[in-house]
């Protein structure tokens, strides 16, 4: 009782705008992991991709970190803890239909002999829903995943 009496004290504590990008981000995030495992992430991609506008007023980094932390908070507790493609694939999405400019970053090392996967987005080069360093973790792929890769002339 304690807990649910701690988390809706935070979660009213939240401005208005972040109590919508948490409870959108619960919401969606079960679809985004349902569609990302009936039609792959290439093809989900390209139908989610929009491009930005090219006047929009980019964000404050500190602004960008507070929403991917809400989307991480909102994922931990509808998806569990695997879930970093899915949060940041739905992420990348948010910032995008906002105006953001946004990458899709995939990386990958091998710890205890396993190839190990990780996802996250970023915005001009810097991580937003992530540590600063995960780039140097995770060896992340020459460039961004991006759908423009999958799209047919």
């Amino acid at each position: 009782m304690q807990r649910l009496t701690r988390n809706a004290s935070r979660f009213l504590a939240l401005p208005g705008p972040e109590h919508h990008t948490l409870l959108s981000a619960m919401a969606l995030l079960p679809l985004f992991r349902i569609a990302l495992r009936l039609v792959g992430l290439q093809r989900l991609q390209t139908r989610l991709h929009r491009k930005p506008q090219p006047d929009a007023t980019q964000p404050a980094l500190d602004e960008l970190k507070r929403t991917g932390a809400l989307v991480n908070a909102a994922a931990h507790r509808v998806l569990g803890r695997d879930n970093c493609l899915t949060r940041s694939l739905y992420l990348w999405w948010l910032l995008r239909r906002r105006g953001v400019r946004s990458e899709l970053r995939i990386g990958v090392r091998l710890g205890d002999g396993a190839l190990e996967a990780h996802a996250w987005v970023e915005h001009a080069g810097i991580p937003v829903n992530d540590r600063d360093d995960v780039g140097d973790t995770f060896g992340a792929f020459e460039d961004a995943v991006s759908p423009s890769r999958f799209l047919q002339p």
